[in-house]
């Protein structure tokens, strides 16, 4: 791998709601689905070698836009684990109001460190990858996770919906 972009998923239902939605699954909306356009758009520009996208099914589904809207087969996306959300564990399907990700009363989320080491798993496979051009198609705290992992003197805030970045 010589280049890695990411991208996170276009703006889901939970989204919307104002739910945490963690490792819930939850489709795009209307505008999710736009917004998975936009980035299939500024993809083309980007000479993407492979998509590689976290199975949850916003993500799912922004790949397979983006994938459509730049000419690369759909069946060749890989999905892979390591790239979904932070599990927010009893916190998901929580209000985003009444509730603060970093200050939840939950216990059972996975914690920063967990995150940060599948962060770290995540782009070990990726710089295996053969391929020099890689999308990463995934989420806002993960996002996150991974641009620490690969730059971690500065603080990172989380994506827009449908974002692409370059971390490498």
């Amino acid at each position: 791998m010589q280049r890695l972009y990411y991208v996170r998923h276009g703006e889901s239902e939970l989204n919307v709601q104002r739910l945490y939605s963690g490792w819930l699954d939850t489709p795009l909306t209307t505008l999710g689905e736009e917004q998975a356009e936009l980035a299939g758009i500024k993809a083309k520009q980007l000479s993407i070698d492979l998509i590689v996208s976290s199975p949850l099914i916003r993500a799912r589904k922004t790949a397979e836009i983006i994938a459509d809207m730049i000419g690369y087969p759909a069946d060749n996306i890989l999905f892979n684990d390591l790239l979904k959300e932070r599990s927010l564990g009893s916190l998901e399907g929580k209000s985003w109001d009444e509730y603060d990700e970093d200050d939840s009363p939950f216990t059972d989320a996975e914690t920063d460190g967990q995150l940060l080491l599948r962060a770290e798993k995540a782009l070990e496979y990726l710089r295996n990858l053969e391929e020099a051009t890689i999308l990463v198609v995934s989420h806002g705290s993960f996002a996150q996770a991974m641009e620490t992992v690969v730059n971690p003197n500065q603080q990172y805030a989380e994506p827009d919906n449908a974002e692409i970045i370059q971390l490498i």
